[in-house]
């Protein structure tokens, strides 16, 4: 068709059958269910005019296929009033239930750098009638014609329809008004950039939030409060929540009476949640896992906080009510973190009511009894150690970024009794507590109250609170010294150190101010009590030395820096000192200090070398008193055996030894403590080794087991062991049936190439090593590096293992209750072993994905990945060399892989074979599309866009690849990244114009800021 045949003969049809897709646009917007209605749905034959001149700009006047070149010779143009209508329209199916659409002649007109930034905003499609409808009658005349729909705002439609008259058809033509018409120009950019996407916007937020107003009016129309007690299961529970959080809260107009007539039915609901079953929710894919209790309870509390300053004593309370019969661990601390944000000094509120929160905090808890109080104490330690806090915070959230304020809290009278009270409650429960774990929380507290503000210069008045509240502290905890245990003293003479350096300067005036001398010399004299009291006890003095890592010496007193070194010369000098002392007649004496530091509980490492030292040297220095000990030693001191028996074999009683050694193995008590003896010591009993294993076993051992096995791999073709390959047998056959792979862990940190094991390990052995670690729930580092040694060796074995993971995986992941990962997110030190082979790779993998496809590209691909990271030629060429020689299924497998990168440069031979390879409409093509596609991690608002214009650009070498395939797919690509580059940054564009809008109202409602000599902005 050429123009003059579309002028004479086929504009009428054209207009006709834009008329008709206006026709079928109109009665599918009239029967769709939560569609706008359009402003209005205009349509229209591209005039001749029109169309002469565009054909005559583009060189084509002479076409004779206008039915190809022009795709909008039929247009309709669907104008909706908003945005959101714009949104809700685009978002819904229906051009695509009721058309055909071009997908590659679709277009996003937005301002972008590709179109250097034209003004023009719309979505294009292009369409033609569905089949269906072509085959009747009134319809048949328009095969194969296409039409152009335009979906727009008002606004953007009186934009376009005006600046389209006046710039693109003028006619001024050259030498008359150039500069005028660039002024015009740019005069409707600006109304299109400064008046018209604002109010756009406003319109769209404005719409948006009446649309929640009413969402929230239905809650309250219908009574929440009946709404949440009538609730059947926990996901109703959970909608409730949610729609009144997000569409009812916002819009109360008495929020605090509100609130007051919500505390209840809270309650009610996170009660009830408690006791209701877990029950599925069914969607249109299947069931998924509904809400448990503590999704309601983490749901309620942060109603709660975000309410807290409407009642604060009320919020408290109902806090309290939560936390007190809450069984989730999580849950409760989400409370107590609630608390914290509720008792602590935050700008805002403290402009309007002073520390007056505090103390009304402070009373509520002074008015429950104490036994209550003590159920929820994590609670009231909240309260009690933010109210002793000298920093005061605040923030200020804008749409890109935050501003955090801090300050120091204004002294008062008022401050100082809210300080005084705290105090007097933590005294009381420090009383009160039973055990170290509760004083220590207690101590955690009291110690907020010696602290000045962290980010501001201390005022003088709160510089004065806080050096007589430490004084008072102090003396309090002398006074319960005698009572309390070592390992406190031990800790509060280590604190107590720091405090007496902090001040001493100040007390003997260096700094400061004289009124802060007497202060400050106070607190020095109250520290130096405390030290001479406790140290009075000289049983606590041998045992600050023995045990513990934040012991305070004499010297420490004297010279502030004696460091560590100097700290732990001391201690061995007293330790051989002790050890010498040690005589018949004082030793009991001796006997119940070492119990009592066995006594000592610590996961820390650093709590016992000198204390096992003192053994150690006891045992070699006098055996008999040594073995004395041990005779009669309860299970702590008992379980220091390895430090008894290190002493005894250097000792010149083996007879004693001997004794001993045979005695444990008989009794089998400590089993473990032998085989740490026999690993870390000079000893040589080699044929201990199988006797402590066999005893190991008989008795069920499994932990002396483990250790027997994690020594005779580390001790493997030394002097230390007979028979070790037998032992590693024997031991892995024991641990296997038990389904235990723990001893992983304690072999980890010695596996390498130049441990002996794994140069000398058997295929058999190896076998048994990988049977044993597929009791593995996963494979972290740990695991890795035992895998890596093997691999060194054995790939081929490893590989297996992996894949012998996914093969049951499905299986493995019911029986551990989903807490099972088939293989690694990530790679440490295996990734260098296992890729060294890059076509052993590839084949396990084609093995694995043959054999189970389903996920395939989640594992065993994922693996794949983490062998052969982004920069991996040698496996990108294996895995050509599979796809060219190979099928359909080959290429199956290169997608999975490489669905695992990011599209790199590397993964493009593969990626073109199979386009190559296979027809345009075949499915993989969609497979190299989403593989190019992938992005991985982006940053900021435009990240996606950023990251597809990359994409696009080194789409640039296809374009001159000598197969018109690939060239072919490569200009389509191309074409789609343009469009998919516009909708993201149209996208950005509002969700960025959004959020701003939404941060400026919220900055339009703030009343006052805080003083600025009382904070600093950071």
């Amino acid at each position: 068709m050429n123009i003059d045949e579309y002028a004479g003969k086929y504009f009428a049809l054209y207009e006709s059958f834009a008329e008709t897709v206006q026709f079928v646009l109109k009665k599918a917007l009239l029967s769709a269910e939560g569609l706008p209605h359009p402003q209005s749905i205009q349509y229209r034959a591209k005039s001749v005019e029109s169309l002469r001149n565009r054909l005559s700009g583009e060189g084509k006047l002479e076409s004779q296929t206008l039915e190809q070149d022009r795709r909008d010779l039929a247009g309709v143009r669907v104008i909706f009033y908003t945005n959101n209508d714009v949104e809700k329209f685009l978002g819904s199916p229906l051009i695509r239930e009721n058309f055909d659409i071009d997908e590659g002649s679709t277009r996003i007109h937005h301002p972008i750098p590709e179109n250097e930034g034209a003004r023009y905003r719309g979505i294009h499609y292009t369409v033609r009638l569905r089949e269906d409808r072509i085959r009747l009658p009134e319809y048949a005349r328009f095969a194969g014609l296409r039409c152009e729909i335009q979906v727009q705002t008002i606004l953007n439609h009186a934009w376009s329809e005006t600046s389209h008259d006046i710039v693109y058809k003028q006619k001024l033509g050259d030498g008359y008004g150039k500069r005028a018409m660039e002024g015009i120009t740019r005069r409707f950019e600006r109304i299109m950039d400064e008046y018209l996407i604002p109010a756009g916007y406003e319109i769209q937020k404005a719409q948006r939030e009446y649309e929640r107003l009413l969402r929230g009016k239905l809650l309250f129309d219908n009574d929440v409060v009946t709404l949440l007690d009538n609730a059947q299961n926990n996901n109703e529970r959970y909608e409730i929540l949610s729609s009144l959080q997000n569409h009812a809260i916002p819009y109360y107009d008495d929020l605090p009476a509100a609130y007051d007539r919500l505390k209840a039915p809270f309650l009610r609901v996170v009660q009830a949640a408690r006791e209701a079953e877990q029950v599925a929710i069914e969607t249109a894919f299947g069931g998924m896992k509904g809400f448990k209790a503590e999704a309601i309870t983490k749901l309620v509390v942060e109603i709660v906080e975000g309410l807290r300053y409407a009642d604060a004593v009320g919020t408290l309370q109902l806090l309290i009510d939560i936390y007190r019969d809450e069984p989730n661990e999580q849950a409760r601390e989400q409370v107590v973190s609630a608390v914290k944000h509720l008792a602590a000094y935050n700008m805002d509120a403290y402009q309007q009511v002073g520390p007056i929160l505090q103390m009304a905090l402070l009373e509520q808890l002074n008015g429950m009894d104490a036994a209550e109080v003590d159920r929820i104490r994590p609670i009231a330690l909240a309260v009690w150690s933010e109210a002793l806090q000298l920093d005061i915070t605040g923030q200020t959230w804008k749409a890109d970024s935050v501003i955090l304020r801090s300050g120091a809290v204004p002294a008062s009278d008022q401050l100082l009794e809210v300080r005084d009270k705290a105090i007097v409650a933590l005294f009381a429960a420090y009383d009160r507590s039973v055990d170290d774990s509760q004083r220590r929380r207690v101590l955690s507290s009291l110690d907020d109250g010696t602290r000045a503000p962290s980010q501001v210069a201390c005022p003088d008045e709160l510089l004065t609170a806080t050096l007589r509240d430490a004084a008072r502290i102090v003396e309090f905890m002398t006074g319960r010294a005698p009572q309390t245990s070592y390992e406190l003293l031990q800790h509060l003479e280590h604190r107590y150190l720091y405090d007496y350096y902090r001040v001493r300067g100040l007390a003997d005036g260096e700094g400061g101010k004289p009124a802060h001398q007497a202060d400050a010399a106070a607190l020095v004299r109250a520290i130096l009590r405390f030290r001479d009291a406790i140290n009075a006890d000289e049983s606590f003095v041998r045992y600050k030395v023995l045990v513990g890592y934040e012991s305070v010496f004499p010297a420490h007193w004297i010279d502030r820096d004696f460091d560590y070194k100097e700290s732990d010369a001391y201690r061995q000098q007293e330790v051989d000192r002790y050890v010498k002392a040690v005589d018949a007649e004082n030793e009991n004496d001796w006997f119940d200090l070492a119990t009592r530091c066995a006594q000592t509980k610590s996961n820390d490492l650093a709590t016992f070398p000198v204390f096992g030292d003192f053994i150690a040297k006891l045992s070699q220095r006098k055996p008999k008193v040594a073995v004395g000990f041990l005779d009669r030693a309860g299970d702590d001191l008992h379980g220091l055996l390895a430090a008894f028996l290190n002493g005894l074999v250097a000792s010149d009683r083996q007879d004693i030894y001997e004794r001993a050694l045979a005695s444990e193995l008989d009794s089998a008590r400590n089993l473990p403590g032998v085989v740490h003896h026999l690993r870390y010591s000079e000893a040589k009993q080699p044929h201990v080794a199988r006797r402590l294993l066999d005893r190991a076993m008989e008795t069920d051992d499994t932990v002396a087991v483990t250790k027997c096995l994690a020594f005779a791999m580390e001790a493997y073709g030394t002097e230390k062991l007979d028979d070790t390959d037998t032992i590693v047998h024997d031991a892995l056959a024991y641990l296997t049936e038990r389904k235990d792979p723990r001893w992983v862990w304690g072999v980890w940190f010695a596996a390498g190439r130049d441990v002996r094991f794994y140069q000398e390990v058997s295929p058999e052995r190896v076998g048994q090593i990988l049977k044993n670690l597929a009791f593995l729930p996963k494979v972290d580092h740990h695991v890795e590096r035992v895998l890596r040694s093997l691999a060194e060796r054995y790939p081929e074995n490893v590989w297996d293992y992996f894949g012998d993971r996914l093969a049951r995986a499905e299986q493995a992941i019911d029986q551990n209750g989903g807490e099972f990962e088939a293989v690694p997110y990530r790679l440490h030190d295996l990734q260098k072993a296992l890729s060294k082979d890059a076509e052993l790779a590839v084949a396990k993998g084609m093995a694995w994905f043959v054999r189970d496809a389903t996920l395939f590209q989640f594992r065993g691909g994922r693996l794949l990945c983490a062998v052969f990271p982004r920069d991996a030629d040698v496996f990108m060429a294996a895995l050509a060399g599979l796809v060219k020689e190979g099928g359909e299924t080959e290429a199956d497998f290169a997608i999975a892989v490489l669905r695992n990168y990011h599209g790199e440069t590397v993964t493009h031979v593969i990626l073109k074979e199979i386009v190559s390879r296979f027809p345009e409409d075949d499915r993989r093509h969609g497979g190299v599309r989403s593989c190019l596609e992938n992005t991985g991690v982006v940053h900021g608002e435009l990240g996606f866009a950023n990251a597809w214009r990359a994409k696009k650009e080194t789409l640039s070498e296809w374009l001159d690849d000598p197969r018109q395939e690939i060239r072919m797919f490569a200009e389509k690509e191309r074409a789609s990244l343009d469009l998919m580059i516009a909708a993201e940054e149209r996208r950005a564009e509002a969700s960025t114009r959004m959020r701003r809008m939404d941060y400026d109202d919220l900055a339009d409602h703030e009343e006052g800021e805080p003083d600025p000599e009382a904070a600093d902005e950071r």
